[in-house]
């Protein structure tokens, strides 16, 4: 086995993924963009920071609905284009869609792989949407 010289604890690859996402915090709602994905967890930016601990829920509308509950594992600040930025780590407990859920870390990851190409079906709609507005 491979030694991880990186300090990296996560035991799944991360898929670069780039979609908008509805984060339902304890006591807000707002948007935000997801930015990798695993079955282990969510990275997304918001507009402002999430403290560590916090439960989300954070909903992503494809095919279907899929919504992650998860946990804030870390929050960090980024100031780009003249605005701070945070790029939120969650840990993803549950997967719930439709009326069933993934709990499992099998099930969250097969889930995942399922949901991955309706990403990319979404992201190639949304820039041909572009494309025709603009």
């Amino acid at each position: 086995m491979e030694k991880n010289v990186t300090g990296d604890r996560r035991k799944e690859y991360r898929h670069k993924i780039c979609i908008d996402v509805k984060v339902i915090a304890p006591k807000s709602s707002f948007w935000a963009l997801a930015s990798n994905i695993s079955g282990g967890g969510l990275e997304i930016q918001t507009p402002s920071p999430i403290n560590p601990g916090t439960k989300l829920m954070t909903a992503m509308q494809l095919q279907e609905e899929f919504v992650f509950h998860g946990t804030v594992m870390w929050t960090l600040g980024d100031y780009v284009d003249n605005q701070w930025v945070y790029r939120v780590g969650t840990k993803t407990e549950r997967i719930a869609f439709k009326n069933m859920s993934a709990s499992k870390a099998q099930e969250k990851a097969e889930l995942v792989m399922r949901i991955l190409p309706q990403i990319k079906a979404k992201g190639a709609e949304d820039s041909s949407l572009m494309t025709m507005s603009a």
